[in-house]
């Protein structure tokens, strides 16, 4: 195995921040290029002194990649950015300009090369895309973006091949392409590992495929037409591009006419060689070759002796090793002395960006790492096959003129000395003072730095220590080291130095769940530097003068501080004790100039309804008398459905927060945060139709919320068991261990990292940290490495094992059986837990899944929100909860402490049992189409009912008061029996004690008994028992005592170490029985609408609940764009309503007797409820257009002038009433045409069969199934909208365009032989059948799909009913007046037939 010396290589110093790419000159070897995350490019001479030649400042980004032009190496490109420029160094400025600019790439570029014959520019960027540039024409060639599904983190020309490129991607993915076609021919799949292999042990880290290196045209003839391919999972693959074409070419023509495609899966093989097809070897380099134990980021064909002779590696493990890859290639070698392929190991201080060779006066290997110094390892290389490394200045160092043959090596180096710690800056030893001792430079902090960087520092006018800030100058006036006290304590800041040093990665260990306890397990990753610079810390307040005088201008502060009187000071505190006490929200009233016309407007259409029946119904059509009747029955419905929707709105409001009077009053300066704590609670049930990556981008958004870590808690429901959910939230909670961190530093939005990488905006915004462009590129790499982890757990759980899955440990999954396991429950992060990579506390992440077993009732989405709020309250009790879907991530980071400005004033809180936000989505049309925002809903009726009692719950992206879930009055109310049900009174005893009662007695005994002295559990569980609690909320005592605590918080007399056996017992699949679980506590059951119906029974007890609309979305989710999903999700909404109408719950009847619910606020709940039912008036009165230009009868008789002045003012106030909601409420009117023909489309579809539903369950006992809306769409933007799946739905909507289609054809035939006289009545029936076509426009487009196509079965069936209609009414025709036979003769007589 090769030797691995710790060496000290020449240092080239002149960044500013992490070094990121290197590339050697080809006609001057001396020279060398090197380019840093400081936006500068810096030209070095290795002949001269260890400072830039030249530097140039390109950018203020980080300069990502660097290449010359093909013979003319004066030219020079660098990508930056989104951006590459060209600049000649023969044309030196103080500001250089750039030559040539190419702004092609859409994200950020990676890689940019150059061809050989300099005609051709390829850049790989973050968009998975590769562009190719003409370089004579300056124009974009072509964009290769049909490969690679994640970023393209690497791009090659092959020299021998001058139309085809080679790239590679965080996707695992090698592609050729032939970029003249714009396609790829060849895919190399490394993702895909072959399980009969025999390889074990490999690494973790998914095969991304991270660097390529293609040896050059005058290496062909020693190397062939290779490629090596640097792997995510420190593997190197040498594979030969032409055995590969070859293959391809025979696979095509073998499979032609099976229309196959090239792709090949790489599958590592057990003697590290694999035989090709034509007998060539791939060389598979991985570990057990010696080789890299993490990521490689870097590779390279050795340029010095033998070009081609060495392939040279770097690393994320902090290793550059030295193949002697060549002799792979030697006749003769066979798998036995394959590991003498690895010869030389050296180590780095920091993880590896780039490196490549020169053979400059020696042969020099440049490396590129994290910090801001390139570090140049000078080589010669011996007959011996030795390695001899010469540190120090090239000029200086020289080999003997002779060594006798046979003689050893001899290794000129200064050898790394134990204890000593090593520079932040350069990564080298600090070394040691003349006295022997270790150098120390800043004594306040014993910031560990080296005596040159230290020195370089001061040169460059940099007096102040890069961690504390604390001035250099006095240490310099001084002699370097003669005061004995700089020493006092070197051996302890040699060991806190040593201690805080990077030691290298540990694999996470897969969390197991148990169905008794649970372990909290850590992830003992230690933090790495991850690219961080400690120069970053810089300010600009350090430059110029500033700086110099910073400490004398801070001692004249301090003595003024000192000498403040205190009739001063007291002032200075009164701002802070103002702001304390400001208010946290206040309500802003519509204005009158708006709101008054509006209410003025309402009554006048209240009055002109009145009237137009009064003629309706006075005026009857003795023609077609049943015609008339029927729209007269839904002229009254549709009416009364409109007084139900429009008088709630009577009071909109507004409010605003004030967060920062939130802060001052509860998060004062040295003193203890007094913030509440939160619950979140999100719930999911299948995987498989909603994705874990949404589930964890939800969860990720949640853990960095702009809120105090131990004050957040998120519990996860998992309702299906699935061990899916389970891995991935393990893999979450990984990864929220760099994402957390990340966010906070930088106060990113939004904090879920799938959609805040996915904007398309410029993120440098307001981003003035000079590291924030490198942390980003670093963290979207992180992402997608995760995502690949998460994706690849997806693919696996798509065909379960025959036995089930089976845990880390070998044994059962216990929820194999979703229907019948034992209630599970995993602890992550938290106090406990993995602390994130800087070193700080995480919140608490809980994985739940309650016990199932055969034969009882789960309730669903309900139950499960239930389970949550018992085990919450046993681990952490917060006082306050926020439940959100899978799919609703936190979009506004701050969204939480705007929901406290109205909790916890004291004022407005009291009386509070929810804070509802507005619900906002994600990858909607541009239309709308289908109103999936519902904005009318959100945007209108819910800022009107928040001016009376508060807004209705919409089951997601609501904040809970605790005590309200347990069924209590507000506090500023009496209390009330548990039945409050005017129509059906409680059947329980009179003399049951009210349960506010009960509670403020159960609070008394409870704190008596703990003053007692022989004071223990069973006594405590007695007194819970016999004060009838464990009838209420079930028989836990742990639980019942949390519920005492308004405040939140665990009681103090439970056991930790029994928190979690309690909390399995809490979701135990009985616990339930027999108690007032969702009757009259927690989430209601009876419908899957439990939303609506908890909100209500809520504001029955006399809460209030408040809506709140921040200026950025709280929460964003996704909705289902595709017509067939959106038209079932209309309908579980309608069942559920209708569920409530036939319950003991419904508002019609329930909740009277307390009277604490507002008659406007019974009058929403009311239409929330019935208006399923305006379904059958809304079918009527659509086929209604059809008949009468079918039968030439019309509902309405001629009109007189006093019926055409109602007529209009009746469209005139429908109109008006609409511009002056427009007005107030800021709606657009597009979203109100778009609400308008979704109201008809559902109404005439789900609504119906709702309807029928509802009815089927209450009187046959037929249940209906809860469908799980699926959250994912499409790779194509919008994909989904388009798609047409087959719905008995879609059935009653295309018969009733086709009926009217039809109708509208037969009136203008009947118009046109009938004469002139026949035009004036088609008017009116044409524009009602219009009407009816113009609503269903959306519904008929999403019909017609993409492709302008319809499932046959409902063209079909369509057909079929419209004209099994038209048929009967032919034969029936039922409203023409019968003619009898005389009527016909004496017409025949009169004619004179």
């Amino acid at each position: 195995m090769a030797e691995k010396p710790k060496l000290k290589p020449r240092r080239l110093k002149g960044h500013d921040d992490s070094t990121t790419c290197c590339i050697a000159s080809r006609q001057r070897s001396h020279v060398i290029v090197t380019s840093g995350d400081d936006g500068r490019v810096c030209w070095f001479d290795l002949r001269c002194p260890d400072v830039p030649q030249l530097v140039m400042d390109v950018s203020v980004e980080p300069v990502s990649s660097l290449c010359f032009k093909s013979g003319m190496e004066d030219m020079i490109y660098v990508s930056s950015g989104k951006e590459i420029k060209c600049f000649d160094v023969r044309l030196a400025t103080a500001q250089w300009k750039p030559l040539e600019n190419y702004n092609y790439n859409k994200e950020e570029i990676n890689k940019v090369v150059c061809n050989s014959k300099s005609t051709f520019l390829a850049a790989a960027d973050d968009n998975g895309e590769v562009k190719i540039i003409d370089i004579r024409q300056q124009c974009l060639y072509k964009t290769l973006r049909a490969g690679h599904t994640s970023i393209c983190s690497t791009v090659e020309f092959l020299p021998w091949r001058s139309w085809e490129v080679i790239s590679g991607g965080l996707d695992s993915m090698l592609m050729l392409w032939d970029f003249s076609k714009g396609r790829p021919y060849k895919a190399v799949d490394f993702a895909t590992f072959d399980v009969s292999s025999g390889i074990a042990g490999r690494c973790v880290n998914p095969a991304f495929v991270h660097a390529i290196a293609v040896p050059e045209v005058d290496m062909l003839d020693k190397l062939d037409k290779i490629c090596a391919v640097a792997r995510g999972d420190g593997a190197i693959n040498v594979i030969n591009i032409e055995t590969e074409m070859a293959a391809t070419r025979s696979k095509s023509s073998s499979n032609s006419r099976k229309g196959s495609h090239s792709k090949s899966k790489d599958g590592s093989s057990s003697s590290n060689t694999d035989t090709d097809q034509n007998g060539k070897k791939r060389l598979h380099l991985d570990y057990t070759l010696g080789g890299h134990t993490a990521a490689i980021s870097c590779l390279a064909f050795s340029l010095f002796g033998e070009r081609g002779k060495f392939l040279i590696s770097g690393g994320n493990d902090k290793m550059v090793k030295v193949w002697n890859w060549s002799r792979y290639s030697d006749v003769g070698l066979s798998d036995g002395n394959i590991n003498d392929v690895l010869h030389l190991n050296i180590e780095v201080p920091r993880k590896v960006n780039w490196l490549c060779t020169t053979s400059a006066d020696t042969d020099n290997l440049v490396v590129c790492d994290t910090s801001k110094v390139v570090k140049v390892y000078s080589i010669t290389y011996t007959r011996l096959s030795a390695w001899i490394y010469l540190p120090g200045c090239l000029l200086c160092d020289s080999l003997p003129d002779s060594m006798p043959t046979g003689t050893k090596v001899v290794l000129n180096q200064n050898m790394v000395q134990s204890g000593v710690p090593l520079c932040s800056t350069c990564g080298e030893q600090v070394g040691l003072n003349d006295n022997g001792e270790v150098f120390v430079a800043c004594h306040e902090c014993n910031f560990p730095i080296c005596k040159a960087c230290f020195e370089h520092e001061i040169n460059e006018d940099h007096r102040v220590c890069l961690r504390c800030g604390t001035p250099y100058e006095e240490r310099t006036k001084v002699d370097d080291f003669h005061e004995i006290e700089v020493h006092e304590n070197q051996s302890t800041m040699a060991s806190e130095i040593n201690n805080s040093q990077d030691v290298g990665h540990h694999a996470r260990h897969v969390s197991t769940a148990s169905t008794v306890d649970s372990e909290v397990h850590e992830v003992h990753e230690v933090h790495e530097e991850s690219g961080k610079s400690t120069w970053k810390t810089r300010v600009e307040s350090w430059k110029g003068k500033g700086k110099k005088n910073k400490k004398k201008k801070a001692e004249p502060n301090a003595e003024h501080e000192a000498t403040i009187p205190p009739e001063q000071q007291m002032e200075e505190t009164r701002p802070k004790e103002a702001a304390a006490a400001a208010p946290l929200s206040v309500i802003i009233p519509m204005p009158k100039s708006k709101i008054a016309p509006y209410r003025t407007v309402i009554i006048m259409r209240l009055i002109i309804l009145g009237l137009f029946f009064h003629y309706r119904v006075t005026n009857p059509v003795h023609s077609a008398f049943p015609l008339w009747l029927t729209s007269i029955i839904c002229e009254i419905w549709f009416a009364f459905s409109w007084v139900l929707d429009q008088f709630p709105k009577w009071y909109p409001i507004n409010r605003q927060t004030f967060i920062d009077n939130l802060s001052a009053r509860f998060e004062r300066e040295g003193e203890p945060n007094e913030l509440a704590a939160v619950d979140f609670f999100v719930s999911t049930v299948d995987p498989l139709k909603e994705p874990p990556l949404i589930t964890a981008n939800t969860v990720l958004s949640i853990l960095a919320v702009d809120y105090p870590v131990d004050k957040v808690s998120c519990y996860v429901s998992d309702d299906g068991a699935a061990m899916l959910t389970f891995e991935s939230l393990v893999e979450t909670a990984d990864f929220a261990r760099k994402w957390v961190p990340f966010c906070k530093k930088f106060s990113i939005e939004p904090r879920a990292p799938e959609f805040y990488f996915s904007q398309k905006i410029d993120y440098l915004k307001d981003k003035v940290q000079p590291s924030f462009v490198k942390e980003r590129r670093a963290m979207k790499r992180d992402y997608e490495e995760y995502k690949v982890r998460v994706n690849a757990l997806v693919a696996k759980a798509q065909k379960t094992p025959e036995e089930g899955w089976t845990m880390q440990d070998g044994t059962p999954w216990p929820g194999n059986n979703s229907r019948d396991h034992p209630g599970m429950i995993q602890v992550f992060l938290g106090h406990t837990g993995a602390r994130d990579t800087e070193g700080n506390e995480l919140p608490r992440l809980v994985y739940v899944s309650r016990e199932k077993r055969p034969g009882y009732q789960h309730h669903k989405k309900a139950g499960a929100e239930n389970a949550l709020v018992r085990v919450s309250a046993v681990l952490t009790n917060a006082p306050f909860i926020l439940n959100l879907d899978c799919d609703h991530y936190v979009n506004n980071s701050k969204a939480v402490r705007e929901a406290m400005c109205f909790l916890m004033d004291p004022e407005v809180g009291r009386d509070v049992c929810y804070v509802q936000f507005p619900q906002r989505f994600d990858g909607i049309d541009h239309s709308d189409r289908y109103a999936n925002r519902n904005t009318v809903f959100f945007d209108v009726n819910m800022k009107g009912l928040d001016g009376i009692q508060g807004p209705v719950y919409v089951g997601t992206g609501c904040v809970f008061n605790r005590q309200a879930l347990y069924g209590y009055s507000p506090p500023s109310m009496p209390n009330l029996p548990r039945s409050s049900c005017c129509c059906f009174p409680s059947k329980k005893s009179t003399t049951d004690v009210y349960r506010n009662a009960k509670r403020e007695e159960l609070e008394a005994a409870t704190l008596n008994l703990k003053e007692m002295d022989n004071y223990d559990e069973h006594e405590r569980s007695m007194l819970i028992s016999n004060m009838s609690f464990e009838k209420t909320f079930g028989l836990s005592t742990v639980f019942i005592e949390s519920t005492l605590m308004e405040n939140g918080g665990v009681p103090e007399s439970a056991d930790p170490s029994m928190l979690i056996k309690e909390a399995i017992h809490v979701i135990s699949c009985g616990y339930e029985e027999k108690t007032e679980w969702g009757k009259e506590i927690g989430w209601i059951y009876g419908s899957v609408t439990e939303d609506i119906l908890s909100g209500f029974k809520m504001q029955c007890r006399g809460w209030r609940s408040i809506y709140c609309m921040p200026l950025r979305p709280a929460f964003k989710g996704s909705a289902p764009i595709n017509l067939s999903d959106r038209l079932h999700q209309v309908l579980r909404w309608a069942l559920g309503s209708v569920e409530i109408f036939l319950s003991r719950h419904c508002p019609l009847w329930y909740g009277f007797a307390g009277g604490r619910l507002k008659w406007l606020q019974r009058m929403a709940y009311i239409n929330t409820i019935v208006y399923p039912f305006t379904s059958l008036p809304l079918i009527a009165y659509c086929t209604l257009p059809a008949i009468c230009l079918l039968t030439g009868k019309f509902i309405i008789p001629t009109l007189s002038n006093v019926a055409s002045v109602l007529f209009l003012g009746l469209f005139l106030s429908i109109i008006i009433t609409s511009v002056l909601e427009l007005r107030w409420s800021g709606v657009s009117i597009e979203d109100l045409w778009r609400n308008e023909q979704f109201w008809v489309i559902g109404g005439v579809s789900a609504h119906l069969f709702a309807v029928f539903q509802g009815f089927l369950k209450m009187l046959a006992g037929v249940d209906t199934n809860f469908t799980v809306t699926a959250k994912a769409a499409e790779d194509t933007e919008f994909g989904e909208l388009y798609l047409v799946k087959w719905t008995t739905l879609l059935i009653p909507p295309t018969t009733l365009i086709i009926v009217n289609m039809v109708g509208v054809v037969a009136g203008f035939s009947d118009a046109l032989n009938g004469g002139y006289e026949s035009w004036g009545p088609l008017f009116g029936k044409v524009f009602f059948a219009f009407w009816v076509i113009f609503h269903l426009y959306p519904f008929l487009k999403g019909l017609m799909g993409r492709q302008n196509r319809t499932p046959t079965i409902v063209v079909l069936w369509s057909v079929l009913l419209a004209s099994v209609f038209s048929l009967i009414w032919v034969k029936i025709n039922p409203f023409v007046n019968k003619v009898d036979s005389e009527t016909i003769a004496d017409t025949c007589i009169a004619i004179d037939c």
